[in-house]
């Protein structure tokens, strides 16, 4: 079985991933839950994680069903113009990331006192001292901006 990925119309990603499902076909759209606010209530929503797509899993690429699917635009395709395989490592590797259970390894290891930058986000480019670390985040003092802030390990980089 190998897992293929469709481009879906706007805002359809959930319901060409539930078309697959009624066929039996297993699919999967990578999502977190988002709170939203409205004037006169506050609901919490799944929000696709990778906004017009879709992943689904088949023996043999059937472009019948695809086309089948009133949700879906097009297949994935690599740079060879052949439709892109995903292999199942890189499916679980996504759904662990989204998950919150991607292995600690790929952080950058830091101590309490060592000199980090920050490598993404608002605060791209400034260094900072570690004060504290936890299991993914680390306080950090800015001593330019005279603040403390707590960081993804993810986001920083020895200084």
């Amino acid at each position: 079985m190998k897992w293929f990925a469709i481009k879906t119309k706007g805002k359809n990603e959930f319901k060409a991933r539930d078309f697959f499902s009624s066929f039996d076909i297993e699919s999967y759209v990578p999502f977190f839950k988002t709170r939203r606010v409205w004037s006169d209530r506050i609901k919490k929503v799944n929000t696709p994680a990778m906004p017009g797509y879709a992943f689904f899993k088949l023996n043999k690429l059937d472009y019948n069903l695809i086309n089948l699917n009133p949700y879906t635009k097009s297949i994935v395709r690599d740079t060879n113009g052949m439709p892109a395989v995903i292999t199942e490592y890189e499916i679980s590797v996504l759904k662990n990331h989204i998950n919150g259970d991607g292995d600690n390894d790929s952080f950058f290891n830091c101590n309490i006192g060592e000199k980090v930058k920050i490598i993404s986000g608002p605060m791209i480019y400034k260094k900072g001292v570690v004060e504290k670390i936890n299991n993914k985040t680390v306080t950090i003092t800015l001593k330019s901006l005279n603040i403390k802030i707590v960081i993804n390990k993810s986001d920083l980089i020895a200084a």
